[in-house]
């Protein structure tokens, strides 16, 4: 997939109750912005989606809980791996399309 089919790709998954929501990839950056500033204390529109998490200061135990949260907000089961794998909101927001797509399947 494209860096431009990929930025453009949605994915249908049931919520948890019981609808339908439609992710893309803006509206998972969007999310994780939002959930890293909460966890950073700080407004979301000073979080830059191009740094890594790690250059926030963020260590393994908040990986663990936003990971977490991501389980439970798009109701799937993520390898912790996925967020050491793709270090910035802009790779993990790619990359989670791409497994919503595949648990999807």
């Amino acid at each position: 997939m494209s860096g431009t089919d990929i930025a453009t790709a949605t994915t249908d998954v049931a919520d948890a109750g019981g609808g339908i929501d439609t992710h893309t990839v803006d509206s998972l950056r969007t999310w994780l912005v939002d959930c890293v500033a909460a966890h950073l204390e700080r407004p979301a529109d000073t979080v830059d989606t191009a740094v890594k998490l790690s250059d926030y200061g963020l260590d393994s135990l908040y990986v663990l809980a936003v990971a977490a949260e991501l389980e439970d907000y798009l109701d799937i089961s993520l390898d912790p791996t996925v967020m050491w794998d793709n270090p910035t909101i802009d790779a993990l927001s790619e990359a989670l399309i791409e497994e919503l797509a595949v648990q999807d399947a």
